[in-house]
């Protein structure tokens, strides 16, 4: 049974806790309706897992919420704020296995569309390419693993990188000004 099946089936019992009361840990508050929305959706993450999160912010429309100059506060959030279907598709299944081996005619193959069609799709309703994307969530990982006390090489290879110089040079390249 996998991660976000167990927080589900624990919500369906009512054991996942009172509205803002986490059991054994600190009282979780916010300061408002839309701060209040980005804590829920971070419990989540760190109890389920980044790709639920995603998704039930999609169920929720938070990506119709915020306009596109409003800041992302997660890269898993990020250029999701378009209602393309196949786009949905690979970025939901990145999230959900951002390790794995994604070239771009494996993510054209989940949109069941060209590579050369999905780069123009990722483009004119993302904002970015679809590469690009992996990357941002790729970097994303990784620096949650540094956060945590993780070595480079460790965080690197735990985020889908090949090397901790492949996590170094995709950092560069991506706060580079375009």
């Amino acid at each position: 049974m996998n991660r976000s099946t167990r927080c589900a089936r624990r919500a369906r019992r009512g054991r996942a806790g009172q509205p803002g009361v986490r059991a054994r840990r600190p009282l979780a508050s916010s300061a408002g309706i839309t701060a209040g929305i980005d804590l829920v959706l971070a419990l989540i993450a760190e109890h389920c897992g980044e790709a639920l999160a995603a998704s039930v912010a999609q169920v929720m429309v938070v990506y119709l919420r915020r306009g596109a100059q409003d800041p992302e506060l997660s890269p898993m959030l990020a250029h999701r704020h378009h209602l393309h279907p196949a786009l949905h598709r690979v970025q939901d299944a990145i999230c959900g296995d951002p390790r794995a081996d994604w070239s771009l005619a494996r993510m054209a193959e989940v949109a069941h569309v060209t590579p050369r069609h999905l780069t123009r799709l990722f483009t004119q309703h993302g904002g970015t390419t679809p590469l690009d994307y992996l990357r941002a969530i790729r970097l994303e990982l990784a620096r949650r693993e540094l956060a945590r006390g993780q070595r480079p090489a460790q965080a690197a290879l735990a985020a889908g990188f090949s090397s901790d110089q492949q996590l170094r040079r995709t950092r560069r390249r991506m706060s580079a000004p375009a």
